[in-house]
């Protein structure tokens, strides 16, 4: 037995080196394995990083490309505000060749408009070096440039304050249907809603309440200035540029074709009176020596008869106005424009009016007589521009209840204009209008013929699209 177990261990002390020696040969491949392993994943990181990089050089290269581009929408910007009729008498060096810019180059594509302003497609171009070699990018951008207006808000006041220098409050239950400027501070108290963007020129001041801005707001903005007198437009009335110039009272009725009704009596008038074409200028100016002030709170006031003989005087500058209007057009008025029933446009697609009165627009409340001739509910489709007072409802104090005063289009006013009454207790309307204000978007893009810009009206930019390049 014994010797068996010592022939085994021979046996086994013979075959152990082999298995050692064969330990290093069974070995090799792991390593080998492991190395393969571990370098394939160096290679992903590398591969990810090599990636990583070039994505942020891409990056890099297509924010200058786009900085490029808007540079030359800058440049095509100042050149406009340094010369009003640049766009229409001068052509850009980078609409002929590339222009070469900090961030890399661009090019424009120029497109005057009808209204003064432009369309340019900018396209910026950035080239740089990348682990993949040299590369260029593109971005190509568009942007409308037009002078600054005041028919870009439903809403422009030059001051938050009534004419008798009481602070107007936005409150619960006031929605703005469209964007609104202002160049005095903002006064608020609730809930108002504002449906497009709040710019001031001062700031805004919620006394209590939770308002809604849903396009956001904007302090300390550049103010407008508003111009003191409508009177340039007489340059555009007069016949020898296709205008229609009175003197006096005159009452103008648009007709859905296309022409107009109107009455005038003055020797010192200039436009045809009766059934006439609306003027080729697109303007139409009421002149007058006298200038009486506006129209007392209520008849029953101290003043009103004066103030009435005027307002129907012969000689005064005072327009007033009804009808569908066919077409473009603007009446401008020395002293008042009242407006003496519906306005509205035959085709609302391309159809527009401005009304722009020295002094104030006012929705018609009496006849000559003292009667009461207003509509129970009157709707306005115009651009308002009340350059010095408001516009409102004339004696606003007087009942009956009215139901809605429906303006569509933009409100531009010096002080902001009572349309009615209401108790301070119950809330109940005692006298005028309830009002229903929208915005014509149509008037960010256009506005009626020669209706007066801002004293600083510069060019800006009224829409931005990025292309594809």
């Amino acid at each position: 037995m014994w010797i068996r177990i010592k022939k085994l261990q021979r046996k086994l002390n013979k075959i152990t080196p082999k298995w050692r020696k064969e330990e290093g040969f069974y070995a090799t491949p792991i390593i080998l394995f492991i190395l393969l392993i571990l370098s394939i994943i160096g290679m992903g990181f590398l591969f990810l990083a090599t990636t990583d990089i070039e994505q942020v050089k891409r990056s890099e290269l297509a924010d200058k490309a786009l900085q490029a581009a808007e540079a030359g929408v800058n440049n095509y910007i100042w050149h406009m505000n340094e010369d009003d009729d640049y766009y229409l008498t001068q052509t850009h060096p980078a609409e002929q060749d590339w222009v070469q810019t900090d961030e890399g180059r661009y090019r424009l594509n120029v497109t005057p408009l009808e209204t003064p302003g432009v369309i340019i497609e900018s396209t910026g171009e950035a080239t740089g070096s990348t682990t993949s070699g040299e590369i260029t990018v593109r971005r190509k951008i568009r942007v409308r440039i037009q002078k600054k207006s005041f028919t870009r808000y439903i809403y422009f006041t030059n001051s938050e304050t009534g004419e008798g220098g009481e602070t107007i409050w936005f409150v619960t239950g006031d929605v703005i249907h469209g964007p609104l400027h202002s160049n005095d501070r903002i006064n608020i108290d609730g809930d108002p809603v504002f449906e497009g963007k709040v710019t001031t020129h001062e700031d805004i001041y919620i006394r209590r309440g939770n308002p809604t801005f849903m396009e956001g707001y904007e302090e300390w903005v550049d103010a407008l200035e508003v111009p003191s007198s409508n009177t340039d437009l007489i340059y555009w009335a007069r016949a020898s540029l296709g205008g229609y110039y009175y003197y006096g009272r005159t009452e103008i009725e648009l007709l859905s074709n296309g022409y107009l009704n109107i009455t005038n009596s003055n020797p010192l008038s200039e436009g045809p009176t009766g059934i006439v074409p609306l003027p080729s200028s697109g303007v139409i100016y009421v002149d007058g020596s006298q200038s009486p002030g506006s129209a007392p709170e209520s008849k029953y006031y101290s003043g009103w008869s004066s103030y009435n003989s005027a307002k129907w005087s012969d000689n005064n500058g005072n327009a007033f106005v009804h009808g569908t209007l066919s077409g473009k057009l603007t009446i401008a008025a020395s002293n008042h424009i009242y407006i003496t029933g519906d306005i509205t446009y035959q085709n609302p697609n391309d159809d527009m009016l401005g009304l722009i009165a020295n002094n104030w627009i006012y929705v018609n409340h009496y006849d000559q007589s003292g009667n009461d001739v207003a509509p129970n509910s009157i709707t306005i489709n115009a651009a308002i521009f009340a350059l010095n007072h408001s516009f409102g409802f004339e004696a606003f104090r007087d009942g009956p209840v009215k139901d809605t005063l429906t303006v569509r289009g933009s409100i531009a006013q010096s002080f902001r204009g009572p349309v009615g009454t209401f108790s301070a207790w119950s809330g109940q309307r005692l006298s005028g209008y309830t009002k229903d204000y929208w915005y014509d978007e149509r008037m960010l893009y256009d506005e009626p013929p020669h209706f007066l810009p801002p004293l600083n009206a510069g060019f800006e930019i009224v829409s931005w699209e990025e292309l594809a390049p």
